[in-house]
């Protein structure tokens, strides 16, 4: 089974709802309204980071380009 990189950049998120809303099993939304990535395998300052299966990979590309402040990244 291959899997894909995602990095999400939460500091910069203004809570658009679009990464939750296409991709729930992804991301949802936090209590201070922005997207939390789920299943975080590690994070740093700026980024969470986790795997997503790449039977998901359109859900995630969408996710990414739809993103208006760029805080997505699939690998």
């Amino acid at each position: 089974m291959r899997f894909l990189k995602i990095a999400h950049k939460k500091p910069e998120c203004i809570g658009c709802m679009l990464c939750a809303e296409v991709a729930p099993n992804y991301w949802e939304m936090d209590e201070d309204d922005e997207a939390q990535l789920l299943r975080v395998t590690r994070e740093d300052k700026a980024f969470q980071y986790g795997e997503g299966f790449e039977e998901d990979r359109d859900l995630l590309k969408e996710a990414e380009a739809g993103c208006p402040m760029d805080t997505i990244k699939i690998g």
